[in-house]
């Protein structure tokens, strides 16, 4: 019953016109990462994973000032196989609190 709740509330985001940054929160070791990754698969052509806490080179695409250029670009540098395809990617930036910059630099797209 909770997985197809959480699922209604990520097909409405994806669904939506105005779509920004969506900020998944909860106590750890739930299924958060779980539940994020099989509605990726699912749903979108191209996917990005990133965990911070696995992958801390990865940091370094959110370093110095960003716009959506650039950060589609040093994305696209890393993960060169993934097609970036407006509304036809998702990109999960999990355990984001290991990387400040991302959420600094995410700012202007939440």
């Amino acid at each position: 019953m909770l997985r197809r709740k959480i699922n209604d509330v990520f097909l409405e985001w994806k669904n939506s016109a105005d779509k920004k940054c969506l900020l998944v929160k909860g106590a750890r070791q739930v299924g958060k990462t779980f539940i994020i990754d099989d509605f990726a698969k699912k749903n979108y052509d191209n996917y990005i994973y990133i965990n911070f806490e696995t992958m801390p080179g990865m940091k370094t695409i959110f370093e110095g000032d960003l716009d959506i250029d650039t950060l589609v670009r040093n994305l696209s540098i890393r993960f060169s196989g993934v097609e970036f395809e407006p509304g036809n990617i998702l990109i999960f930036l999990d355990e984001i609190q290991s990387c400040p910059q991302a959420r600094v630099s995410l700012k202007p797209f939440a």
